[in-house]
């Protein structure tokens, strides 16, 4: 008896029972195939288990975490509502002034201002204070101001621009334009040049007048 008592306590860790049959619901047999999963999750900055981490001695290489390690649900609010993202800059702008020869307010808009080329226009309304302070007609009163600015990169060092500026009031009008071209030459040394008419008109008369310069400037 007590030797087939003995043979009974050998072989009993490698029989194998039959396991229970489950219901036919998928989720219940899921459950019941990996008991892992009715495991709470953990919501603490460290779970106490950590079964796919664990500490290293410095002699070991890093463990790389398993690809397929389950995840618990994320945490409330964990997921943004909106991305982050850097806002635009508004094509159109608004500003006041006010210095020693004039005083008046302006609206700008960029209508192009994507690709290589770009296209700025300006117009405003103001005061002229004192005449010859600067480009503009040459007595005060009342005057409208506008300036149109393009602008083409031709390549990645190389690029040319032209700006138009008028000023009216008073029976005159003053107008001038400058063609520039813009050559990088190192990373803070350029080429400019730029070719300017000034034209003053009055009544049924006026004045032309016009320069050019060549110039090696260097930014700090």
């Amino acid at each position: 008896m007590s030797a087939l008592l003995g043979l009974v306590l050998l072989t009993a860790p490698f029989v194998t029972l039959p396991s229970p049959a489950f219901p036919a619901d998928p989720t219940l047999a899921a459950l019941g195939s990996d008991p892992a999963q009715l495991r709470l999750f953990c919501y603490s900055t460290r779970c106490g288990d950590e079964e796919w981490r664990r500490m290293r001695s410095p002699t070991e290489s890093p463990i790389v975490p398993d690809s397929g390690a389950r995840r618990g649900p994320a945490l409330p609010r964990s997921t943004p509502w909106i991305g982050l993202h850097v806002s635009a800059r508004s094509r159109e702008s608004t500003a006041s002034y006010s210095n020693d020869w004039r005083i008046g307010t302006r609206y700008r808009v960029e209508a192009v201002r994507n690709g290589p080329t770009r296209v700025g226009v300006q117009l405003g309304a103001g005061y002229r204070l004192a005449p010859l302070s600067d480009d503009g007609i040459h007595m005060p009163g009342p005057v409208m101001r506008g300036v149109v600015e393009i602008g083409h990169r031709i390549t990645p060092r190389a690029e040319w621009n032209q700006r138009i500026q008028f000023e009216t009031g008073q029976g005159t009008t003053f107008v001038k334009q400058s063609v520039g071209l813009d050559v990088s030459l190192w990373p803070a040394w350029t080429l400019e040049s730029d070719f300017t008419i000034r034209h003053d008109e009055y009544g049924r008369s006026g004045s032309e007048s016009a320069e050019s310069s060549l110039q090696l400037r260097r930014r700090f």
